[in-house]
C-alpha cells in the first residue's frame, strides 16, 4: 500500500482547510488590533522591559511557542503554570503564579484564553492592571461573548484587556464534525493565537529597525555565531527573564 499514490483532483485535507480558513479569518478581524499591540510591544522592548505571556492548559502550548526560539525575542516572559491548566479555574491560583516575579509599568502582558472566563489569566490580567501593565488579550470573541463570567469579579478577560485579539474559532473551538461521532475534531485556537503572537513581534521588530533600534532577536543556534549571540541575550536578560521547561 502506497500513501504517498497521487489522487485525482484536490485531496481532502479538511483540518488544513479549516485552519487555512482561521488565519485568513485572523488577519482580516485584527488588522488594527495587531497594530495596536504591535504599538505596545515595540514601547515595551525600546523601554528594555520584558513581554510577559500566559496561556493556560492548551493555551500554555502558544505561549511556549514564543519562548527561547529563533525569530523570537529574548525579552519575553513566560508565566508557566506547571498544573497545565488542572487548578486553570481556581481564584487566587494565577495571582500564585506571578506573585515573586509580578510584570510592572514598562512591561506587557499577553493573556490568552479561547474562552475568556479562565480564572488564571483573569487574575494575571487583574495583576497586570494594578501595576499599570499593559494587557493584550487573544480569545474567541464569539465564543467569550457566550461564555458564563465564571471570576468572582464578573469580569471575563476582554474586559481587562487594553487590545482584544479575536481567534476566529467559536463555540468550544474544534470544529470538524465526523459522521457517526458525537465529538468535533480540528481545534485551530492555539495555533492561530501563536500565529498572532510571532504577527505581533515582527510588526514591533519592523517598527524599531525604521527607528534604528535594534530588538533582542534570537537567531538559529546552528547558523556561524548564532550560539554566541543568543547566549550574549540571554546574559543581558537572566536577572529578568526565567528559563521555563
Amino acid at each position: 500500500m502506497s500513501f504517498n499514490s497521487p489522487s485525482p483532483g484536490r485531496p481532502p485535507a479538511r483540518y488544513l482547510d479549516q485552519l487555512s480558513a482561521a488565519l485568513e479569518r485572523a488577519r482580516l478581524f485584527n488588522g488594527e488590533g495587531l497594530a495596536a499591540a504591535a504599538r505596545i510591544v515595540e514601547h515595551v522592548i525600546a523601554e528594555d522591559g520584558i513581554v510577559y505571556v500566559f496561556g493556560s492548559g492548551h493555551s500554555q502550548l502558544a505561549a511556549l511557542e514564543l519562548s527561547r526560539r529563533a525569530g523570537s525575542i529574548a525579552a519575553l516572559q513566560v508565566v508557566f503554570d506547571p498544573a497545565w491548566g488542572l487548578a486553570e479555574h481556581v481564584e487566587g491560583y494565577g495571582e500564585a503564579l506571578v506573585a515573586d516575579q509580578p510584570p510592572g509599568p514598562r512591561d506587557c502582558l499577553i493573556a490568552i484564553s479561547h474562552s475568556g472566563n479562565t480564572a488564571t489569566a483573569i487574575d494575571i490580567a487583574r495583576r497586570a492592571r494594578a501595576t499599570g501593565t499593559p494587557v493584550i488579550a487573544v480569545t474567541s470573541v464569539s465564543a467569550s461573548r457566550r461564555a458564563e463570567a465564571r471570576h468572582s469579579s464578573g469580569m471575563k478577560l476582554s474586559q481587562l484587556a487594553d487590545v482584544v485579539l479575536d481567534d476566529g474559532a467559536a463555540g468550544a473551538d474544534p470544529g470538524i464534525v465526523v459522521d457517526g461521532l458525537d465529538e468535533m475534531l480540528g481545534p485551530t485556537s492555539t495555533i492561530v493565537a501563536a500565529a498572532l503572537m510571532h504577527q505581533i513581534v515582527v510588526q514591533a521588530v519592523e517598527r524599531l529597525a525604521l527607528r534604528g533600534v535594534r530588538a533582542p532577536v534570537l537567531r538559529p543556534n546552528s547558523m556561524d555565531g548564532g550560539r554566541t549571540h543568543n547566549e550574549r541575550l540571554r546574559d543581558r536578560y537572566r536577572d529578568r527573564v526565567r528559563l521555563v521547561p
